[in-house]
């Protein structure tokens, strides 16, 4: 199983878990019944949380495959475990809140701040890890450089509409995951949305075509 666990395979999971978190943000968006059924709230929300670990476990592969290549590409994929931390963290938040886990670390009382930071900087680390690699990719002629140039752009794109997100909720607006992408205008969450899945999606597809490893040393 060690040997499956390719950076290959990692990506084809990641690509798998993304479509399922936009497919569950579009249908919510026009029908908010979604999660008015516990039982299907609690199996939508632990899909999410599986969604995420999947991505998660692509950035970890990720670093892996580019350790002991210098301290920038170590900053490059820290930066990226981190931000698909910080996008588990919310889901976890909704799953404690179904099973009534009410001893959370006060978590809960900090729920809407939770939903509003936490995928803004987790959007912001993924925007700068893929930034990061891509520009030293491009240095060294990696055969990866397209594939992390759709990730930077991306995730600048959820970078863009999550800094709105907070910018509303600190200027005293009541603002939620839901309510607060759909106040930014039906429109644009639909295009930005469209858009920002299309190239993290081809970031994700860009690491299925083959399994070579990208370390730095394959150029030398």
């Amino acid at each position: 199983m060690a040997n499956s666990w390719t950076l290959q395979f990692s990506a084809r999971l990641a690509l798998f878990g993304l479509s399922y978190v936009y497919v569950v943000k579009i249908i919510d968006t026009f029908w908010h019944g979604i999660f008015s059924d516990p039982a299907a709230s609690f199996a939508i929300v632990s899909l999410n949380i599986i969604a995420g670990i999947t991505q998660f476990l692509f950035f970890c592969k990720l670093k892996s495959s580019t350790s002991n290549n210098g301290m920038l590409l170590d900053i490059a994929g820290w930066s990226g475990i981190i931000g698909a931390l910080m996008n588990i963290l919310p889901k976890l938040l909704a799953l404690s809140v179904l099973l009534q886990f009410y001893f959370s670390f006060n978590l809960i009382k900090n729920s809407q701040l939770i939903a509003v930071l936490s995928p803004w900087l987790g959007a912001v680390m993924l925007f700068f890890s893929c930034l990061l690699h891509f520009l030293l990719k491009t240095k060294i002629g990696n055969s990866k450089t397209r594939a992390f140039l759709f990730g930077t752009t991306g995730y600048m794109i959820l970078t863009v509409t999550f800094s709105m997100l907070v910018l509303n909720h600190y200027s005293g607006q009541q603002v939620n995951w839901q309510e607060g992408e759909i106040g930014l205008s039906l429109t644009y969450f639909i295009i930005s949305g469209l858009f920002s899945f299309i190239c993290i999606a081809s970031f994700y597809a860009g690491f299925l075509v083959c399994n070579e490893s990208i370390e730095t040393a394959e150029t030398h």
